[in-house]
C-alpha cells in the first residue's frame, strides 16, 4: 500500500532529510533575494571575493555571482550553482536557502 503524507508529516520528513523548513507565503522572487543575500554573507565570512567564487565555480567573470547576489534583472542561482557554492564555501545547502540566515 502506498503511503501518502499530510502537509504536516511531509514537512517533518523533509526537514529531517534536507534540514530545511517549509517556507509558506513566500514568492520565488523573495526566495531568490534571500539566497543571494545568504551567498554574499557566507562568501564574505570566508573572505572570498565574487571573482574568486566565480572562478572556483568555473566562470571566467564575476557577472554570474554579482548579478545573482543582488537579483539584478531577475538573475538567480540555479540548483547546480547552489550545490557548487555550498561545496566551495563549505556551508550546508539549507543555510543558503534559509530566511533566518539573512538576519544573522
Amino acid at each position: 500500500m502506498k503511503q501518502y503524507f499530510t502537509k504536516d508529516t511531509l514537512t517533518i520528513k523533509l526537514s529531517l532529510i534536507v534540514g530545511c523548513i517549509l517556507m509558506e507565503n513566500i514568492t520565488p522572487e523573495e526566495l531568490y533575494k534571500i539566497i543571494g543575500k545568504n551567498v554574499a554573507k557566507h562568501r564574505k565570512t570566508k573572505n572570498m571575493s565574487q571573482l574568486a567564487l566565480s572562478l572556483e565555480m568555473g566562470y571566467k567573470s564575476v557577472s554570474v555571482v554579482s548579478g545573482c547576489e543582488v537579483c539584478y534583472n531577475n538573475k538567480h542561482f540555479n540548483l547546480e550553482q547552489l550545490l557548487k557554492i555550498s561545496q566551495i564555501l563549505d556551508v550546508k545547502l539549507c543555510d543558503l536557502l534559509s530566511p533566518e540566515q539573512t538576519n544573522k
